[in-house]
């Protein structure tokens, strides 16, 4: 029993937190890390994916996750993961149109956009409007 006291003593509320949910602050190098595209990485779109993200306030990228993942955090610990993040180019969509999300594996279907500008502003307005995801509320809440 004393070892489990000691052990206690040393994780605080904050280091529970962050263990339990992941850090809030979402680091583009973390994601970047976990992340892959159907096209190779020279690309357009790839570097207009990561200007479009690196662009993004913390706010517009833990929507962003939900928008995504269904969570609003990466986990402390990568590995593991079940699916990495995946960012697919489908050209026949609309490049003026929105992105679509497929949560349970991860992934983001993505139009070949022609300006930095359009993709940061469909990414950030399909995070922001996806509406609910399991009834858990919108993209932007739960998000302190």
């Amino acid at each position: 029993m004393r070892g489990k006291t000691e052990i206690l003593t040393f994780v605080n509320h904050s280091v529970m937190d962050i263990r339990a949910t992941g850090e809030k602050t979402i680091e583009t190098d973390r994601l970047k890390s976990i992340t892959t595209f159907n096209v190779s990485n020279d690309h357009s779109i790839v570097q207009r994916f990561w200007n479009a993200f690196e662009r993004m306030s913390q706010e517009e990228r833990s929507a962003y996750l939900k928008f995504v993942w269904g969570r609003n955090r990466l986990p402390v610990s990568l590995q593991g993961l079940s699916y990495k993040h995946e960012v697919r180019l489908y050209s026949n969509l609309s490049n003026q149109g929105f992105p679509q999300s497929h949560t349970c594996f991860f992934q983001l279907d993505i139009p070949d956009y022609q300006t930095d500008d359009m993709c940061y502003k469909r990414l950030t307005e399909a995070s922001a409007f996806c509406g609910e995801i399991d009834n858990d509320g919108g993209a932007t809440e739960d998000l302190d």
